[in-house]
């Protein structure tokens, strides 16, 4: 029954997500602590786990909750969850498009999903920064110093996120 319970989670976290992988934290959060299957502190650590691994977020967090939950074919059960509302919808919807090309009403519609995806992520941004930057009750500088620095960097010099990721890591280490 768990193996249904995680395939159907991620099924509809799949089908009723737009936006990719951080628009699917919200719902994520939501159904994992919902169903009592991780707390908010696991639930940061799959983000950043999810994060920093290769592959997009949405998949990798359903492998990782898989995974914890019930071993190596819990994982294969929840990916398979999460990306096969994806693969559905691509082909009947690239089908579609092909024929629609120009379409005024097909642009509308994309026009006015787009904030939609903003707003999704940026939600995304402020549950996790809400549960790092106050820990007990208390605001926690050293992760917003992090983000700010990480920002700037990203930002100012185009650098690789994984020398950011890296750096981020160790100073989490040494000031922890």
């Amino acid at each position: 029954m768990i193996y249904f319970n995680l395939f159907f989670t991620f099924f509809k976290i799949g089908l009723f997500t737009f936006g990719g992988g951080l628009a699917m934290l919200p719902l994520i959060q939501q159904e994992l602590l919902r169903k009592n299957w991780m707390t908010v502190p696991e639930f940061l650590d799959l983000v950043s786990i999810a994060q920093i691994t290769p592959g997009a977020i949405g998949v990798n967090s359903a492998t990782y909750v898989g995974n914890k939950l019930c071993g190596f074919w819990g994982g294969v059960t929840a990916t398979a969850g999460v990306i096969t509302p994806s693969i559905i919808i691509i082909l009947i919807l690239s089908a579609i498009l092909i024929k629609l090309k120009g379409n005024v009403y097909k642009d509308a519609f994309f026009f006015g999903i787009k904030p939609i995806t903003i707003g999704l992520i940026s939600y995304a941004g402020y549950t996790i920064g809400r549960d790092t930057y106050f820990i007990d009750h208390k605001i926690s500088i050293t992760p917003i110093l992090i983000s700010i620095f990480a920002f700037i960097i990203l930002r100012k010099f185009k650098t690789n996120p994984v020398y950011i990721i890296f750096l981020s890591a160790i100073t989490g280490i040494i000031f922890l």
